[in-house]
């Protein structure tokens, strides 16, 4: 009888191992009641407007309109703001607020892309100087970095995407290339060499191809030959002004800005529309995040929900617990998923 059990326990390791792998805690439906916890200025977040979240290890960076990017640390639960005064905030200015000796360019963060030992900040200005892209890099002295402006083409920058030893940041202007190692502006295209439209909202890059939304559809950049490929409604897109890139799986989304979603059809070379069934379906999208089970489409009514292995459709409103139906962005850590909205972060817990 020892022997027999011995044999089945050994037999059945391997199965709850894959059982627990293949079926991470935000697979199937969520399960409602939802728990929500809140981050905003009353907890210490720098503006209540959060355009961009993303996760360094145990805490998370949340980029405002108007408070620059605020580290937080979910197990204090205590917030650090860094904005283009510093940190501490200095006590004399000097000079114009943009020329101040700043961390970030602006104080309107607009995108936050981890790197391998560095976290990137991507600022949006709205006048005439200022604006544009820093580092933070905890080991380096000081930690930050800021960049010049490519000329006034990298200012009010929308997207931004690692690329090996390269960086890749869009703008209202076209789309500069930053290299990582010189830590100096490579190139620069723009509507003149190929790229659907100047107004860059979305980037994705890939080992051979780097896909641009923009306002004018959606371009592909063949970094072998240096070709752009155009996509616009010809070639499927209903919506040319393309919010959002994402990679699902094997599949490229694309997420339009009145709303409409798109799958990439590698074989026939165009764009397909997808029809979600969730009520909030018709809702202006600002963002599309994919996390270990689910596509998350961040829209100015809320949040779509698609379950990849159910291939189920749901939403989450105010209703649910959310902060607003006006929702920025998304990303999951550990055991949530965090929102960023027009009244601050959200955070859907996912483990009890």
């Amino acid at each position: 009888m020892k022997r027999i059990l011995k044999s089945l326990i050994k037999l059945s390791f391997p199965v709850f191992f894959i059982f627990f792998v293949s079926f991470p805690s935000d697979a199937g439906m969520l399960k409602r009641p939802l728990s929500f916890q809140h981050v905003t200025p009353k907890e210490g977040l720098s503006s209540e407007m959060v355009f961009a979240i993303a996760v360094q290890g145990e805490e998370l960076w949340f980029g405002t309109e108007s408070g620059g990017a605020t580290l937080y640390d979910p197990s204090k639960k205590s917030c650090r703001a860094y904005t283009t005064k510093g940190e501490p905030m200095d006590k004399i200015d000097k000079g114009v607020s943009i020329n101040w000796q700043n961390l970030l360019p602006y104080n309107h963060v607009s995108v936050i892309l981890p790197d391998v030992d560095r976290v990137w900040f991507g600022t949006y200005f709205y006048g005439f100087g200022g604006g544009g892209i820093s580092y933070y890099q905890p080991r380096r002295n000081p930690p930050w970095r800021k960049f010049t402006t490519n000329d006034g083409r990298a200012k009010k920058v929308n997207s931004m995407a690692l690329d090996g030893d390269s960086v890749w940041v869009g703008s209202e202007k076209g789309l500069s290339l930053l290299d990582k190692k010189t830590e100096g502006w490579k190139r620069f295209y723009s509507t003149e060499d190929g790229l659907s439209g100047n107004f860059v909202n979305s980037l994705l890059a890939q080992p051979n191809f780097l896909w641009a939304g923009t306002n004018g559809g959606i371009s592909r950049f063949d970094k072998v030959k240096r070709t752009w490929k155009t996509y616009s409604q010809k070639e499927g897109l209903t919506e040319t002004e393309i919010k959002s890139l994402v990679t699902v799986g094997q599949k490229i989304w694309a997420g339009g800005i009145g709303g409409t979603l798109f799958e990439y059809d590698a074989v026939l070379n165009l764009w397909k529309k997808i029809e979600p069934t969730d009520p909030l379906k018709g809702g202006g999208i600002h963002s599309i995040s994919v996390t270990t089970e689910k596509v998350l489409i961040c829209r100015d009514s809320g949040v779509s929900i698609y379950d990849l292995p159910t291939r189920q459709w749901e939403s989450l409103t105010v209703s649910d617990g959310l902060l607003s139906n006006t929702v920025f962005c998304a990303v999951q850590d550990k055991n949530s998923i965090w929102f960023g909205t027009d009244k601050g972060a959200s955070r859907l817990m996912l483990t009890p």
